[in-house]
């Protein structure tokens, strides 16, 4: 497969795009397909998350890599990103949604596709516009929204209206893919092991509108 760089990232935290960045990299591995995963969070919560679990799973072999990126030193950053435009497969980067830091335009600009989780609440909803303006200004990137911890039993009919709309406003800024439903199984993710058939039922569709777009 050719190179893309794929994003994780929102200025709104809390919308699950480590988790989801996660999860997608164990499903492009299981599908055969070149991953490396590059944690560009300050928290660095995937690169922390896989070794606690290495730490306590010894000699259990990795399915992907996974990298830290360190975005302070902008010389260094913008070599790295060359670099990463020449690794074969998806290079899927957990990018902090900061818009006051300007190394992070080299990632920004670096990218092929950018997936933003997003809550349909009017706080994440407000600041998923204010992030994909931010982007769009710098990036081409093509844009994916993926509705996360979606309460598949709401039916009051005026949040399933403002759900609607909001979907029908990001489908003519990009793509939006199927909702990934709100689950305790999706949220406990693993960098080691397989996809639990569970995880797998509830994020399969979202992953392979991404997939399509990647391709």
């Amino acid at each position: 497969m050719e190179n893309r760089i794929v994003l994780f990232s929102n200025i709104k935290g809390g919308v699950g795009k480590t988790t989801l960045c996660a999860l997608f990299a164990s499903y492009l591995a299981e599908n055969g397909i070149p991953v490396i995963a590059i944690d560009a969070d300050l928290q660095a919560s995937l690169y922390r998350h896989r070794q606690r679990e290495q730490d306590v799973a010894v000699g259990v072999q990795a399915p992907w890599n996974v990298d830290l990126l360190d975005t302070t030193d902008s010389k260094q950053l913008k070599k790295v990103m060359t670099q990463l435009k020449k690794v074969p497969g998806v290079v899927l980067i957990d990018c902090p949604g900061n818009l006051n830091d300007r190394n992070l335009e080299y990632i920004y600009k670096s990218a092929d596709t950018a997936v933003i989780p997003i809550l349909f609440d009017p706080d994440t909803v407000d600041a998923t516009g204010i992030f994909i303006k931010a982007l769009k200004s710098i990036s081409e990137a093509q844009l994916v929204f993926m509705p996360n911890r979606i309460i598949t039993s709401e039916r009051k009919s005026e949040e399933l209206r403002q759900r609607a709309q909001t979907t029908e406003l990001l489908g003519l800024v990009g793509t939006v893919t199927p909702t990934i439903k709100q689950s305790v199984t999706v949220k406990r993710y693993t960098t080691l092991y397989p996809l639990e058939k569970a995880q797998l039922d509830i994020v399969k569709p979202a992953f392979n509108k991404i997939m399509e777009i990647i391709k």
